[in-house]
């Protein structure tokens, strides 16, 4: 069978000179001759391998322009630019809500019975404004950090003052004013039954209930805290066992000096008692007839302004004692005692 050496696929073995064989030009005896591979043809080159980040929606799309093209990675960008913003606003609001709440509890647990721990109170420290009148209005709804000094405190509906506080009980508030007056609807909050106030808080009435300087609220007067029908005002503190010293020993039958009272007679004129303020003994007991009596109400003048500071004072009128009181008396009770009211006496 005659066999070919010419190139092929795979290499051809030599055949014995005795054969009718024809060889290929470039044959040796006795070797095994490879055949090389004939060279490609060049051919158009292969496609551009498509990117993968495109959607799914670009690979099924070929009417698809360039301009298009274009246009969706921006429009990408835009979408991822957004979601940052929006992942952004929501990280700075989760952290400054829990920024409001740590500073509101101190370190203290947020406790829904405590009213100063309500998240929509809005801390305060107004500072010392002796002169100023404060009007707490509504949808003021704020939580007294620190001490304050007014004229006059006003908290009319939907306004709300709360005494802040801690657990270990060292945030000592002290309010000092006039006058406190709570509207119908507002409100005052020192502590709550189920929540009590730890710290120390303390409000202070300053001047006289005669001073002209402050503004007068009807039925009311210059010096009090008055709460109107409708408003509120919360003072819970810390529950203490009471004591008292006694400096002492005290018989079963009880003191020897004990209740003191008028008697139900009184004369004419005004009765007039000074009582000890520790033992409550009664230490002076005289009547000035002023409704007869110049040189009485003049004795009842050098009596008030020779009292001992501190003593306990009591005065009541029988019948009538304006006849004859003198100005300069009632000038006496209102600047020793605080009181006005001589100036309003009238017959009987």
């Amino acid at each position: 069978m005659p066999m070919s050496d010419c190139p092929g696929r795979f290499p051809a073995f030599v055949a014995p000179s005795h054969s009718n064989h024809q060889r290929c030009p470039g044959y040796v005896p006795g070797r095994v001759a490879p055949v090389r591979l004939p060279t490609p043809s060049k051919g158009p080159p292969p496609p551009p391998l498509k990117p993968h980040g495109l959607r799914l929606e670009q690979r099924t799309t070929p009417s698809l322009s360039v301009e298009n093209q274009r246009r969706v990675p921006s429009l990408n960008l835009r979408q991822r630019k957004n979601t940052l913003i929006c992942c952004g606003v929501s990280l700075g609001t989760f952290f400054l809500t829990l920024i409001l709440v740590l500073s509101l509890t101190s370190g203290d647990e947020l406790d829904e019975n405590c009213p100063d721990h309500h998240l929509s109170l809005r801390s305060w420290n107004p500072g010392h404004q002796p002169d100023k009148d404060i009007v707490v209005q509504t949808g003021h709804l704020y939580r007294l950090e620190s001490s304050a000094t007014f004229r006059s405190l006003t908290i009319q509906s939907g306004g709300r003052v709360v005494f802040a506080d801690n657990v270990d009980g060292s945030r000592n508030i002290t309010l000092r004013t006039h006058h406190i007056l709570i509207e119908d609807g507002g409100a005052l909050h020192i502590g709550s039954p189920k929540c009590r106030y730890r710290s120390r808080a303390t409000i202070a009435l300053m001047g006289r209930s005669d001073n002209k300087d402050v503004p007068e609220v009807r039925f009311l007067g210059r010096k009090f805290i008055g709460v109107m029908s409708g408003g509120t005002l919360e003072l819970h503190g810390t529950e203490r066992v009471s004591w008292s010293l006694l400096t002492r020993s005290i018989p079963a039958s009880g003191l020897a000096t004990g209740d003191y009272a008028f008697q139900k007679n009184f004369s004419r004129g005004i009765n007039f008692r000074v009582f000890d303020p520790d033992t409550s003994a009664l230490l002076y007991a005289e009547r000035y007839d002023t409704h007869d009596s110049w040189n009485d109400s003049l004795r009842l003048t050098q009596l008030l302004r020779s009292l001992p500071a501190g003593r306990i004072v009591a005065m009541a009128v029988g019948d009538s004692a304006v006849k004859s009181l003198v100005d300069e008396t009632k000038k006496a009770i209102k600047e020793v005692l605080g009181s006005r009211f001589a100036y309003d006496l009238k017959y009987r």
